[in-house]
């Protein structure tokens, strides 16, 4: 796996120290290696990750283009770089995730049907909402990235059962979300976004965009020749709610009307990486 820097990075005076928005192309070194169930070897959190998976290129379309429709209203430099890293890094993100869908279809998934229909899911919300919402909607999924990024990049567990190759792709995409988890946050707010608005796209979130999720992961599991054991589920739930239990303080906090994402520091992981090359958990 290779990590390939597209452009110069993006810096600001609000980020912590020695965070910057580095906008960088990842690598795959052999796709067709990658086993079936690579999430700890788990039929059902691999075909829920899967899912999140399919539904990643088309929303981070979404995510751009909720950004760019205020751009104009961002007049400083600092301001358009930000937004100019933050449309790169999500492109990047979205062309990696659709060659490592594609390689799914070697088990037997139907693909390209749930990318159909996870295309159809953006576009009613892009057709449905206003652009305030839209943006909303934008904040509080980079919100659930970040937490998961935040998880991903300090849970032993994964890096002990995952795949290598997808560990590394999954850290990647984690350390640049963490990077700009910000951005679309402070447009909201310069954009006159208030608390009401934020809270409203959480409703409309979950309602729009977490059931379509969930049916993609289900329809993958039908195409699935092996169908999950009793056990399998088990596991399962008990990874879920172990997970939920770490993140639950951080999903929480986005409920507070103070809130700002760089209350959760993730800067020590952040440089750790920048300073090794590596994207092993820090302490």
């Amino acid at each position: 796996m290779t990590y390939t820097p597209v452009h110069e990075p993006a810096r600001s005076g609000e980020f912590p120290t020695g965070v910057s928005m580095q906008p960088r192309e990842f690598s795959f070194t052999d796709l067709e290696s990658i086993p079936q169930y690579w999430n700890l070897d788990n039929p059902v959190l691999t075909h829920f990750e899967n899912a999140f998976s399919i539904m990643i290129p088309p929303g981070e379309r979404f995510f751009i283009e909720s950004v760019r429709h205020y751009r104009g209203r961002v007049t400083d430099a600092e301001g358009r770089e930000l937004i100019r890293a933050f449309v790169q890094q999500e492109d990047l993100h979205g062309r990696a995730h659709d060659a490592f869908n594609e390689s799914c279809e070697r088990f037997g998934i139907d693909i390209e049907r749930q990318r159909r229909y996870a295309e159809r899911t953006f576009a009613r919300v892009a057709k449905l909402l206003p652009a305030k919402v839209r943006l909303g909607i934008t904040v509080f999924s980079e919100h659930l990235t970040a937490v998961g990024a935040h998880t991903l990049l300090t849970n032993e567990d994964a890096a002990s059962e995952m795949d290598p190759q997808m560990l590394e792709f999954w850290r990647w995409h984690a350390a640049e979300e963490l990077e700009h988890k910000s951005v679309a946050f402070d447009l909201f707010h310069k954009v006159g976004g208030g608390y009401f608005t934020r809270m409203i796209s959480v409703l409309v979130s979950v309602l729009f965009l977490a059931v379509p999720m969930v049916r993609i992961a289900r329809g993958m599991m039908r195409d699935d020749p092996h169908q999950p054991t009793r056990d399998e589920r088990k596991e399962a739930v008990a990874f879920q709610r172990k997970i939920l239990r770490q993140q639950a303080p951080m999903l929480l906090a986005y409920f507070s009307p103070r809130f700002h994402p760089w209350q959760i520091d993730d800067t020590e992981m952040l440089q750790d990486w920048y300073r090794t090359g590596t994207l092993e958990p820090v302490g």
